[in-house]
């Protein structure tokens, strides 16, 4: 098994955790520290996802150059790449301390009137933590992308995989005494710092990793530079896209409204790693593919074999979520997060397609053309941004969600797939071609199966858990474990069809039997 392969499958395994965890921890995290704290600590969160804008910047730049250098076989351009963006994060670390100090001042003056005054002193510490926290990650870019050009995935995953279940361990032991936002910021700082000290003693030890800077190379630091411009550009408007939700409903609404809006973006986080999983293994395979073959044919090939192969579990997913989501939330998240439900929806559709083409994301990066892809999100999040002000005013947190589909389906949906056809190469008529021969009887399916579901809801968990595992085995495994073979519509819908009939004649024998 080559390291691309192994590293895929570990990539699904951290994803599938991450679900789980998910499942089990916001629930736990919810009732142990309440709904003020959970609220305080996503709209906190907000503000320092924008600090994070400075490391994801140079982040992407890191990997591009580096791995580019690894497919030459430059040493000297490895050490130069690396070199030099450890001068570029000494700027950096002063930015996000001052910027740290501005949110503070900014939190204190805004939130003043919806906040405690508890909930004021806490935010900033919050603030403090989580930038140094951001600092400590920004300190390994470099490991990782030393280790991603290595194709050293399995490890790469795996400690992320041991931090995401020792994490949650941690903080559920301590909020029983210390029920608090900052308790968890505290516990995440420490995991993080450990995962980070094994990953860089990896990149040095094992993978030989020299950070030492050559020569100051300008034409390679202006390169840095440029593309990183393109970067921040595409991450600020990410922010804004998936975080300035949250911040203008509690400015509106309060903390309480936050939290039933953050549990809808919770399902939508964990459901993007499903698409993320294959297309984040594949960036030295693009790259070897441009720098050293120039084959805009296999790349397009490529492209179209990963992102439907990401597809198909994100598909199954949606289904079910559609279907049995509205018992999910109630069981999961408890009373009072129904509109949870419509929140998770209206982003989820859309944004499946979006996440399913992740690999075209790292195309644009290798073939130095994500600046369009940066402008456009752009344009995006500030139409989300209007019509969230419009749309939450006249129907709360279902607006906000309502205005983010909108701006996914112009961008994703239908600009960002013309440029792929006209300007990248891809060959995404063939792609629409055959995926919407899986998703119009899906369609169907979703529709009649939420209907037929609705006369046997508010079951228990082992109607939902059950159906979960069923169809994860129907629609994952073999898309996985089976890849070359696509799977046709009249074998997906008649998959579809017995699974939903397999349910309810399951729910129908359990309500027969007095079960829950």
């Amino acid at each position: 098994m080559n390291k691309r392969r192994s590293g895929a499958i570990v990539s699904y395994v951290y994803s599938i955790a991450q679900v789980i965890v998910n499942l089990i921890y916001v629930p736990i995290l919810l009732g142990g520290i309440g709904q003020s704290e959970y609220g305080l600590y996503q709209t906190i969160g907000s503000f320092v996802a924008y600090l994070s804008i400075i490391n994801s910047t140079f982040s992407a730049g890191a990997v591009r150059f580096y791995s580019k250098y690894y497919v030459l076989g430059d040493e000297n351009g490895m050490a130069n790449t690396l070199g030099i963006l450890k001068r570029i994060y000494r700027i950096a670390y002063l930015l996000v301390f001052a910027a740290t100090a501005i949110l503070m001042w900014v939190v204190s003056i805004v939130y003043r009137n919806s906040f405690s005054s508890w909930e004021l002193e806490e935010s900033c510490a919050l603030l403090a933590i989580l930038a140094l926290n951001l600092v400590l990650t920004m300190n390994n870019t470099m490991s990782i992308a030393c280790i991603t050009a290595h194709e050293e995935f399995t490890f790469l995953k795996g400690t992320q995989l041991v931090t995401l279940l020792v994490q949650p361990l941690l903080v559920i032991l301590l909020i029983r005494t210390m029920p608090y936002a900052l308790t968890v910021s505290v516990v995440q700082l420490f995991c993080n710092f450990l995962c980070r000290m094994a990953q860089q003693l990896y990149a040095r030890k094992i993978l030989g990793m020299d950070d030492k800077l050559r020569f100051l190379d300008k034409d390679l630091e202006h390169q840095i530079i440029v593309f990183s411009g393109g970067i921040i550009l595409a991450v600020i408007a990410d922010q804004i896209f998936w975080k300035t939700d949250q911040l203008i409903l509690g400015y509106m609404y309060g903390t309480a409204t936050v939290a039933v809006y953050s549990v809808g973006s919770q399902v939508v986080s964990a459901y993007q790693p499903l698409g993320v999983a294959v297309s984040s293994v594949f960036l030295p395979k693009v790259s070897e593919l441009w720098y050293r073959k120039h084959d805009k044919k296999e790349i397009s090939e490529l492209f179209l074999r990963v992102s439907r192969v990401a597809l198909y579990p994100m598909l199954a997913v949606l289904l079910g979520f559609i279907v049995f989501g509205q018992d999910f939330i109630r069981l999961w998240a408890g009373e009072g997060y129904e509109l949870a439900y419509w929140v998770t929806v209206c982003e989820l559709i859309p944004f499946t397609v979006d996440v399913s083409q992740n690999i075209g994301l790292t195309i644009l990066q290798v073939m130095n053309r994500y600046g369009f892809r940066a402008k456009l999100y752009f344009i995006a999040a500030v139409l989300n941004i209007i019509l969230t002000v419009i749309l939450a005013q006249q129907f709360g947190i279902v607006g906000a969600a309502v205005s983010s589909g909108i701006a996914i389906v112009v961008s994703s949906g239908f600009i960002l797939n013309w440029y792929y056809q006209a300007r990248v190469g891809l060959d995404m008529i063939t792609w629409w071609k055959s995926v919407l021969r899986e998703i119009i009887p899906m369609i169907v399916l979703c529709i009649v199966g939420w209907l037929v579901w609705q006369p046997f809801s508010n079951c228990g968990w082992s109607g939902l858990v059950g159906g979960i595992f069923d169809k994860c085995f129907k629609f994952i495994y073999k898309p996985i474990c089976g890849c070359r073979d696509e799977l046709s519509s009249t074998s997906l819908f008649s998959a579809c069809s017995a699974y939903i009939f397999q349910l309810l004649l399951t729910q129908v024998f359990i309500r027969d039997g007095g079960e829950a």
